[in-house]
């Protein structure tokens, strides 16, 4: 198997088809892993698009050295631990020391991918208030709605009305964070580190 730095449509064009959550995101550098010239496997890397979490893992200063693990894709044909291995070489390929990643609980997702590749677990992300157009037949918001996309407030108000805009909240995700530092550079992020270092979460603590 070999694992090579892809465009953003190729990166793309495999997460919206076959991710769960079939929708682009951030993508700042994102890598393939090849099988025999099959794509059989992608890993995306993106700006947050959140300042505070830029700025709040390891202070300001280290703002700009933040990205987040924001997609990860392997086919079901591949052997059991390819996505642990995938994970480990990407991330050695990946020009950031400093990598975020969350594992959803609403998908039942607990961030054994990252356990198993040594990341430092810093508990669970606040729920975040979000807005978005209220499914409804009789207008061509419903569209909209499905794909569950964020929208601005304003927007909504003045294409549809005060009427159709719903509030929702996020749902709480598993904070990972992985510093792709050597020796010396690992010791001093992590000094810098904002977060606690907690036990990984189980299944059974859900």
């Amino acid at each position: 198997m070999d694992i090579k730095q892809i465009d953003y449509k190729t990166a793309m064009d495999v997460i919206v088809e076959k991710h769960y959550l079939h929708r682009k995101c951030s993508c700042s550098i994102a890598f393939g892993l090849f099988n025999d010239n099959d794509l059989v496997g992608v890993i995306v890397f993106g700006k947050p698009s959140s300042y505070t979490l830029c700025n709040g893992i390891a202070g300001k200063e280290e703002s700009k050295n933040v990205i987040e693990f924001s997609r990860l894709w392997v086919s079901d044909s591949m052997p059991k631990n390819t996505e642990s291995w995938f994970v480990s070489r990407a991330i050695k390929q990946c020009p950031f020391e400093i990598i975020v990643s969350f594992a959803d609980t609403e998908q039942g997702h607990i961030g054994y991918i990252y356990q198993a590749t040594n990341w430092l677990y810093c508990g669970e992300s606040k729920k975040q208030k979000y807005f978005r157009l209220k499914d409804n037949s009789n207008n061509e918001g419903g569209t909209e709605y499905r794909r569950r996309e964020r929208m601005p407030r304003a927007r909504i108000v003045e294409k549809y009305g005060e009427e159709y805009v719903e509030e929702y909240y996020s749902s709480l995700k598993h904070r990972y964070i992985y510093f792709n530092a050597r020796r010396k550079r690992k010791k001093e992020l992590l000094s810098k580190l904002k977060y606690d270092i907690l036990p990984y979460p189980k299944t059974s603590q859900i």
